[in-house]
């Protein structure tokens, strides 16, 4: 499946060439306002890929830019009916902090996510049950029940990125100690390792163990995830974990530099997919067996 862009790139890729052919006409945002006679912070908005963009309003601000190519006046037209689209996430934004938002909505663009997790399973492949457990430790014993609900329900849509069809590709290297913490229940536990197992048998996921043996790897002490995509965000972006439930996105050349570096570290000390499928089987054995 080739990836394509969804309404967040779009929209990003939409706004950077707008303001590149305003700035290319020495416009001030105030000066595109009055032509369009609405104010500069709408446009501002659609520069920054904020806005949701309305084909008339791009349609005008070609014209205010005098763009005559067709072929560009079509893609640039086009790519306004794509940012329209109806973003799931926008339903649960009564739960779901600004940072949090902004992460779905990246996620839900990126065409490969490179993913490091120290201490529990990536979301895009937690169980319901995990899932609920993980955030009830981030939020805390008072966070109402309904939220913890529909924060659920937005992991569990998350993962309809793993879709075939979705386009995304997904590694992630998951430290041992992962695959022996109790999330919940050792019931908790055995049911998320068997979902690994499931969703490691897909070709456009891979998912890998750090053993105890690797080490102390440089980087290997924070839950972090490389985005890149095939259009419109040029170098990709780095997220950072930042507990309880959100973090920060690295944009920076150099910051970028270094988690790719740690990334390629981690892989190189992680076992193989091959390998790693053994070690989760090991554990759910070691499950039955405790049980038993």
């Amino acid at each position: 499946m080739t990836w394509s862009p969804g309404p967040v790139v779009t929209r990003r890729r939409l706004g950077g060439e707008l303001k590149r052919l305003r700035e290319g006409r020495r416009l001030k945002l105030e000066d595109v306002a009055r032509r369009l006679e609405c104010s500069p912070s709408k446009i501002s908005r659609l520069e920054n890929g904020k806005g949701v963009p309305r084909w008339r309003d791009v349609r005008d601000m070609l014209d205010v830019y005098d763009v005559q190519d067709a072929g560009m006046r079509d893609r640039l037209e086009s790519w306004a009916r794509t940012g329209q689209a109806k973003m799931w996430w926008r339903s649960y934004s009564d739960v779901m902090p600004p940072a949090m938002a902004t992460y779905v909505e990246l996620e839900w663009d990126a065409a490969r996510i490179q993913a490091y997790e120290p201490f529990v399973v990536h979301g895009l492949l937690q169980t319901p049950d995990y899932a609920r457990v993980v955030l009830r430790n981030a939020l805390g014993s008072s966070a109402p029940e309904r939220t913890i609900d529909k924060l659920v329900e937005v992991r569990m849509q998350r993962q309809d990125a793993l879709k075939q069809e979705h386009g995304l590709s997904f590694a992630c290297v998951l430290d041992e100690s992962v695959l022996n913490r109790v999330v919940g229940s050792v019931d908790i536990l055995k049911a998320q390792l068997e979902h690994l197992l499931t969703a490691a048998e897909a070709e456009h996921v891979d998912v890998r163990v750090l053993p105890f043996s690797a080490g102390l790897v440089p980087g290997s002490r924070g839950a972090f995830a490389k985005l890149d995509y095939s259009e419109g965000i040029e170098h990709g972006l780095v997220y950072v974990e930042r507990p309880p439930v959100a973090g920060e996105f690295l944009a920076d050349p150099a910051e970028i530099a270094d988690h790719e570096a740690w990334l390629e570290g981690l892989y190189a000390a992680a076992l193989s997919e091959s390998d790693s499928v053994p070690l989760l089987e090991r554990a759910v054995r070691r499950i039955d067996t405790t049980d038993g």
